[in-house]
């Protein structure tokens, strides 16, 4: 555990924000969730299996076409280094969490000399801001908070973005064309094939309250920071994301069925719902228990 946090308790959630709080500064909120985790049973054990199922198919195919060599060469080099695209990240996260721990330590000594009132304020100003506050002890730092809080103030009360606004401010809002939905069915687009059943969680971020194995995520959106959340998840359900949105990956990469682009999910559906997401036509049913 304490090797893993130091390296990698530098990510999170939004890690490429230095203004973040990285996962070392809450380890509570990651070992409630690897309390979660059913290690007799979840989904990292099932992607192994399925890995060697389709390691073992794949390798009689090229024994019966005389490339197993071949095939052998490849696949070890494909899994030991293809992990290896991640690392330019990682690396960047690891630079950007260094950086954090700076500014932070600025902030401190700001609030102990009573410029700003928390050491977060730190992160509403510049680096030219910051530059010359620390040369000219008598620079406003407060108003220069303030300056640069405003616009976000002013936007504090909306609690869902419009999916797409165009470089013209307008917001555009789709409306699906196909009518053809049965009551009790939420359409989206197919993002991982499978059919599963089970009982909703739904989530606003990815610590916010347990999901158990077997669950079904039903989320806004994820990034990478979610991924410790599929472990136990049987389905995913998002409201933004096509195949190529991270939630997306990981969902095929484990073996779940995913549905993406339904529309209002977080709200349509609750806590405990039996659902059936069908990540293979991209519906999502409510079923009444009998």
């Amino acid at each position: 555990y304490n090797e893993y946090i130091k390296r990698f308790g530098c990510r999170g959630m939004r890690e490429i924000d230095v203004a973040t709080p990285r996962t070392y500064e809450n380890q509570g909120k990651l070992f409630d969730t690897l309390k979660q985790i059913d290690v007799e049973n979840n989904q990292i054990i099932n992607v192994r299996q399925r890995r060697d199922e389709a390691y073992q198919a794949l390798l009689k195919m090229s024994q019966e076409m005389d490339k197993e060599d071949a095939f052998v060469h490849h696949a070890k080099n494909i899994q030991s280094l293809l992990g290896y695209r991640e690392h330019p990240k990682y690396m960047l996260v690891v630079m950007i969490e260094r950086m954090r721990r700076h500014a932070l330590n600025i902030g401190k000594a700001f609030v102990n000399e009573g410029r700003i009132d928390s050491v977060d304020d730190i992160f509403s100003l510049d680096i030219s801001q910051v530059t010359e506050a620390q040369k000219n002890s008598k620079l406003d730092l407060r108003s220069l908070v303030r300056a640069a809080m405003d616009p976000v103030d002013k936007v504090a009360h909306i609690k869902s973005w419009p999916v797409i606004i165009d470089s013209r401010g307008k917001i555009i809002r789709g409306v699906r064309k196909d009518n053809e939905a049965e009551d009790g069915t939420l359409l989206g687009d197919p993002i991982s094939p499978g059919i599963v059943r089970g009982k909703a969680k739904v989530l606003k971020s990815p610590y916010e309250k347990p999901l158990e194995s077997g669950e079904i995520l039903v989320a806004r959106h994820t990034e990478p920071s979610w991924t410790p959340l599929f472990i136990n998840a049987a389905g995913v359900i998002m409201e933004v994301g096509g195949p190529m949105q991270h939630g997306a990956i990981i969902a095929r990469e484990y073996g779940i069925p995913c549905v993406s682009g339904v529309e209002n999910a977080v709200q349509l559906i609750k806590d405990g719902d039996l659902v059936e997401v069908d990540g293979s036509s991209g519906t999502v049913k409510f079923v009444v228990e009998e």
